[in-house]
């Protein structure tokens, strides 16, 4: 005899408890209003396409806004919970689409390789390549480097530093400090305000009217800039356990 349908098994997601800390709640509303921003760009985008046609630039441009909108969400998500390894990985895709749309705007001609590598399913251009091209001066080649490899640190951490005992309880995690997930909201509003404004440059040259308010944009950055001057920002720390044989 079949199984009714409402009988039938399912998977109950289990909801992880909020992070509770100011910093990280305030560098969240910012860029939750940025990532408004970058959403509005995508769809004044689409309302005009009709009328003027994208360019290969306009088309990259674009899938990079929905992968960086994508990116944003997950990771407000992940940090929202505490898992700040997870949100680290998709900053650090972040940080690559930005590169990526930077370097095209030097050259326009870069996003025809863009498309070619992208259908292929390959990343176009190595980090390190587009770091040493786009910032050929020593002081900001170091800064962006300093912060890739912040990115890296907090993605690599240890998760079993923080665990407080054995046995550990099934939905139990290892909670990072707040200091980490707002740096991981900061960085993320970093990289959205750069990504967009290289974006709206691109639409801008090729003809579409964007009314996006820019202003705003550049309010909210300044107001993340003001909230990091209000919050102590470390070095990422090293794993501190030893590992077997190492």
């Amino acid at each position: 005899m079949p199984t009714p349908e409402d009988q039938l098994s399912y998977i109950e997601w289990k909801d992880l408890k909020n992070v509770q800390d100011h910093a990280v709640y305030s560098f969240g509303l910012i860029v939750q209003k940025m990532r408004a921003e970058l959403t509005s760009v995508i769809n004044a985008v689409g309302s005009l396409a009709g009328v003027t046609p994208l360019t290969q630039s306009n088309f990259v441009s674009l899938m990079i806004l929905f992968r960086i909108r994508e990116c944003m969400i997950s990771t407000e998500l992940l940090v929202s919970k505490g898992l700040i390894r997870d949100a680290a990985a998709l900053l650090l895709k972040m940080i690559e689409c930005r590169l990526e749309i930077q370097y095209i705007a030097t050259d326009l001609s870069h996003a025809k390789e863009w498309i070619r590598k992208k259908k292929g399913n390959q990343s176009p251009w190595k980090i390190s390549f587009l770091i040493r091209r786009l910032f050929p001066d020593r002081k900001n080649h170091k800064a962006e480097y300093d912060m890739f490899e912040y990115v890296m640190k907090m993605q690599s951490s240890d998760p079993m530093e923080n665990q407080p005992d054995f046995p550990i309880k099934e939905d139990e995690l290892s909670i990072p400090k707040s200091d980490d997930l707002a740096v991981c909201l900061f960085y993320e509003g970093s990289e959205c305000y750069k990504t967009l404004s290289a974006a709206v440059k691109d639409f801008s040259d090729s003809g579409f009217d964007i009314q996006t308010n820019l202003q705003a944009l550049e309010e909210l950055n300044e107001l993340k800039d003001k909230l990091k001057s209000l919050q102590k920002i470390s070095p990422c720390r090293l794993p501190k356990r030893y590992f077997p044989n190492a």
